[in-house]
This record gives structure tokens, C-alpha cells and sequence, in this order.
């Protein structure tokens, strides 16, 4: 079995994961039969409102800061899950090019905001992706001469959003973007398939080849840290079978992503960034389906992106999927409603310096 020296963990942690007590996972397979599958654990202190968006294309977007925003026009349409009600933490758009969030505290920062040059919010990251590029290879090189800064805020919780990015699309392609010391550090192959939190990507990549399979000798570890659920994924995701079909992939994505959640319960108040999985997501990149299993309820409901209007002019369509799980089942695609335009969250003192439509934390 040959096993991906540097997998990528999983573009989990959410934009959300923002807080000492979150953390998350993110895993890529390429199944060997075409399709590929993207799955992802949110572990988070609190339900965040999470909910389906549809944004379609030609939205004109600004960023979500006090002074100097940066505009642009959407060039796909997409599926977001939000949360909060501020911002994008995951999405795949109508390319197949998907992009998750997660939580990185150790190393990460961004540049002090600088008025003089113009600025996005970081609940608008992932969306500025999935607006703007088809592949992973087209963002990846775009996001190395950004002339624009990404600005962090403080979450409704109080914690501050201390995120890395996950890139994948339905080439198998797949990319993790951190920013250390106010710079993006890019880790871009396709063997980065697993992605989880602290520490730096690099760091995980060294730790893996402590273990067996990886050109090491030690034991598969069972822990709840990032470094092991790191560990974990990139060693089950490559000993999956070959699927029989398109739902039964989807289900061994599942079976994966599972492995690597954390139970309700037994906290440990020595690792305080360890929290309780909420929901998983898995993405069929290449069939068009987004799956989404809250871990407050029993049930599995997806959405089939081949099937949504992403007409430049139609309405915003909701679905609150988190809130209402209990009366959802299955293919939940045609029961989406008109939603407001959606606005981005910024930090409350500078909502009100901007004076516009911003919303309050």
C-alpha cells in the first residue's frame, strides 16, 4: 500500500474553529475510480448556526473591513456552509474547486491591518476562493501575488479567528495555506491529503514519519490531539477499498472522518483545544453531492450541486440545516428558501467607523 509522505489534514478546524477549544479535520481521496471525496470534522464548543447557502455567480462582493475594501464580482456560484451567520467555513463551488477552514493557533498571524492597502475579512476567505478560482492550481497561484490583506476578528464567543486554509478539487489536487509571521506559507501536491490543527503543516509532516507505513517505527497513536487524528486519517484513507459506486465512496469517506471525531463528553481540561465534534461533512467533488451529518442527530442529509441555479441574478437560497436537522432526511436540495443577501461580519468597532450594512458581533 503506498501511503502519501506529507498528507494534508483536512481543511477542518473551521473558520470557526477560531477558539482554544476547537479543533478539526480535514481528508482527501482520490478513490482510484474517478471520483473524489473530501470530508471534514468540526469540533466546536457550541452549535454556530451552521447552515447551506447558495451564492450565485456575479455577486458583487466588498471586503469586509473599515477602510480601503477590496471588491469583486463572483465568477462561480457556489454551496457554502456558514456559520455564525458572518461568515463562509467551507463550500464547493460550481467548478468543483472546494476550500475548508480550521483552526491553527500555534504561529499563526497576519500582518496589522494597514488602511493604505486595500482588505478582505477573514469570514470572507474561503468564499474569496470559491468566488474567484476553478482549480486549486489557478488559486494557489493567484494567492501568491495578492495585493490585498486578509483582516481577523473577534467570534461572538470571544475567541479570535486563528485559522489555515484547505484547498481541494476534483482533480485530486489539493493545497494548505497558512500565514506565519503576516506571510502565506503554501504547502501545494497532491499527497497532502490530511489537514488538521496545530502545529504548522510542516511540523505535522515531520511527526508523521515517526510512524509505521510513514518510514517509522512507531504504533498508530489513539489520541484526541491534532497531531494524532493527523496521524489516523492519513494512515485510513489509504488503506480504503475501491467503491462500487458514487454513495458508497461517500459512505467509506465517512467511515474515515468518523475515526478521527471526538465524543460527546469527557473533557480534558489540560488540552482545552480539544472539543466535541458538532457535524462532518463529506464532498463528492466529482458527482456533485455535499453530505452533512450533525452529531446531535441520526441522520445523514445531502445536497445535490448539480441540481442548484447558480444564474447570475437569481436570489440567495438558505437552508438551515443545523437548526432544523431533526426534520430533515436525505436529499434536502429542493428545500432551500430565498435568503436575504448575505453580509459578511467585520469587528464591531469597525462596523461602526464603516457606518454601513455591517453586521454587530
Amino acid at each position: 500500500m503506498r501511503l502519501p509522505i506529507a498528507p494534508l489534514a483536512a481543511l477542518s478546524a473551521g473558520l470557526f474553529c477560531a477558539s482554544p477549544a476547537e479543533s478539526c479535520s480535514r481528508v482527501l481521496w482520490n478513490s482510484g475510480d474517478g471520483h473524489v471525496f473530501v470530508g471534514r470534522t468540526q469540533d466546536w464548543t457550541e452549535k454556530a448556526g451552521h447552515a447551506f447557502r447558495v451564492f450565485p455567480r456575479g455577486q458583487e462582493r466588498v471586503g469586509a473591513v473599515a477602510e480601503n475594501p477590496h471588491k469583486w464580482t463572483s465568477k462561480y456560484g457556489s454551496l457554502v456552509l456558514t456559520a455564525y451567520d458572518m461568515g463562509t467555513h467551507e463550500g464547493v463551488n460550481e467548478q468543483g474547486l472546494s476550500a475548508h477552514a480550521l483552526y491553527l493557533a500555534e504561529e499563526n498571524s497576519f500582518d496589522p491591518r494597514d488602511p493604505k492597502l486595500e482588505g478582505i475579512g477573514i469570514m470572507q476567505w474561503v468564499q474569496y476562493y470559491l468566488d474567484n478560482y476553478a482549480t486549486v492550481a489557478e488559486a494557489v497561484e493567484a494567492q501568491k501575488s495578492w495585493a490585498f490583506q486578509i483582516e481577523p476578528l473577534i467570534l461572538p464567543n470571544g475567541f479570535p479567528t486563528l485559522i489555515h486554509i484547505s484547498l481541494s478539487d476534483k482533480s485530486g489536487d489539493s493545497a494548505v495555506i497558512e500565514f506565519i509571521d503576516g506571510k502565506a506559507k503554501i504547502y501545494h501536491d497532491k499527497r497532502f491529503t490530511v489537514m488538521t490543527n496545530e502545529p504548522t503543516y510542516d511540523k505535522q509532516i515531520e511527526n508523521l514519519k515517526q510512524y509505521r507505513t510513514f518510514g517509522g517505527d512507531k504504533a498508530l497513536p489513539g489520541e484526541r490531539t491534532p497531531t494524532d487524528r493527523f496521524v489516523r486519517a492519513a494512515y485510513y484513507v489509504n488503506g480504503l477499498p475501491k467503491p462500487a459506486s458514487a454513495g458508497e465512496g461517500a459512505a467509506y469517506m465517512f467511515s474515515v472522518i468518523r475515526n478521527v471525531s471526538v465524543p460527546f463528553g469527557s473533557p480534558d481540561p489540560e488540552k482545552p483545544n480539544i472539543a466535541s465534534t458538532i457535524f462532518r461533512t463529506v464532498q463528492d467533488l466529482t458527482g456533485g453531492k455535499y453530505y452533512f451529518e450533525s452529531t446531535f442527530a441520526p441522520n445523514v442529509v445531502w445536497v445535490d450541486v448539480t441540481k442548484l441555479d447558480f444564474t447570475a441574478g437569481k436570489p440567495e437560497m438558505e437552508l438551515k440545516v443545523e437548526k432544523n436537522i431533526f426534520t430533515l432526511s436525505g436529499d434536502v436540495t429542493g428545500q432551500f428558501e430565498e435568503a436575504k443577501p448575505f453580509v459578511f461580519g467585520m469587528n464591531k468597532g469597525e462596523a461602526s467607523a464603516r457606518g454601513n450594512d455591517s453586521k454587530p458581533d
